[in-house]
């Protein structure tokens, strides 16, 4: 799977009408490679009726969760929560549901934890991210003496920053039967540069910067080529208030890989914060460039022009992205700031709006777009 992309040995219901909305591949027109969907669903609308598009299918939701950002909470969670999905679907949605998690959704990642399926509560682990120590230890401490490894090895990760003394006394031990677990997993594959990584993080989260620092460093010796390694190791740099030796590793990655959109935007950042604003921007306008369809490039980008004194053109690479991700709430609200400050309201107001609707229970957004 490394070599090359391979089929996941599912045989599935063909459903070309989400072919069409999602892009999504499909039996019929991987045959008939001179059809399009649109013709394939037509065909099966001749033969079964139109019935058949109304068949339970998770496609939209997931693709909603990679798409459409914060807005596809509610639909992942009530995936995740799904007695019917399989629970490989049911743990992918909770997965995807994990960068827009809140204390609001940990009800249902708490309902998660409870599941018989061990890949849910692998991602409900996940979901405890933004709890407070005492919350993250009293959600995840039952977990670390779960009968299957993996559950016990994330619920030890989950709570790898949280000190012996804010541990029950009974649970420390468990803690760390549970690290030396995942440790001697990683141990066995020490020779892959994305291990490495994943060791830096625990390392790093631990407080153990050295240790961290090496692992990284160790990674790119494994793969010169990887950039993760490199931001990771710039990451932890940075940590430290060493922007310079941030500077320095992002740039090796780049003498390696110059084409490659997340190192350029991580050093644009970096140079933000070093106050080079002309050097962030040519590195932010580069990263969107490599990666057009990365709406946070294109996002940072106009923000970056818009400091700049560079407003026309931010509204105008906005008002790009925003057509390619209509459903983006910080480009949407970028456009309604930056329209509002140009003195745009009528477009402030079309963009607020849009926003409301995304979000329909935030009460605070709703009164700024005045929808009623």
């Amino acid at each position: 799977m490394v070599i090359h992309a391979r089929q996941d040995h599912s045989l599935r219901v063909p459903r070309p009408d989400l072919s069409q909305s999602l892009g999504s591949p499909n039996a019929c027109s991987q045959c008939h490679t001179d059809k399009k969907p649109a013709w394939a669903a037509s065909a099966m609308d001749k033969w079964y009726g139109k019935a058949w598009r109304e068949r339970p299918q998770y496609g939209t939701t997931l693709h909603a969760g990679e798409t459409r950002g914060a807005p596809a909470l509610t639909g992942l969670l009530e995936l995740a929560a799904s007695p019917t999905a399989p629970a490989i679907v049911r743990a992918t949605a909770a997965t995807l549901a994990q960068p827009y998690a809140t204390p609001a959704t940990q009800p249902a990642a708490r309902t998660l934890l409870q599941d018989s399926d061990p890949l849910l509560r692998i991602a409900a682990l996940g979901l405890l991210a933004p709890l407070d120590v005492p919350e993250r230890v009293a959600a995840s401490v039952p977990l670390l003496g779960d009968p299957v490894r993996g559950v016990r090895i994330e619920a030890a990760q989950i709570l790898a920053d949280v000190p012996d003394s804010r541990l029950p006394d009974d649970k420390r031990a468990a803690r760390q039967a549970a690290l030396q677990e995942y440790e001697a997993s990683l141990a066995q594959e020490s020779d892959w540069p994305a291990t490495n990584v994943n060791l830096g993080n625990l390392r790093l989260r631990q407080g153990r910067i050295d240790a961290a620092l090496a692992a990284y460093e160790r990674a790119i010796r494994l793969d010169p080529r990887f950039p993760g390694a490199y931001i990771n190791l710039a990451d932890a740099w940075r940590q430290q208030g060493r922007e310079a030796e941030a500077e320095k590793v992002l740039r090796q990655g780049l003498a390696v890989m110059s084409r490659d959109a997340e190192l350029h935007y991580a050093l644009g950042l970096l140079l933000v914060r070093r106050h080079d604003h002309d050097g962030a921007l040519q590195e932010l306008v580069e990263a969107a460039r490599l990666a057009p369809d990365n709406a946070r490039y294109a996002y940072v980008q106009a923000i970056a022009l818009h400091s700049a004194g560079r407003r026309a053109e931010a509204l105008a690479i906005l008002r790009g992205a925003n057509k390619r991700h209509p459903q983006d709430l910080d480009i949407l609200g970028a456009l309604v700031s930056i329209n509002r400050e140009a003195g745009d309201q009528q477009a402030a107001l079309r963009y607020a709006r849009e926003a409301a609707m995304l979000l329909p229970d935030n009460a605070d957004r709703r009164a700024h777009s005045g929808v009623r």
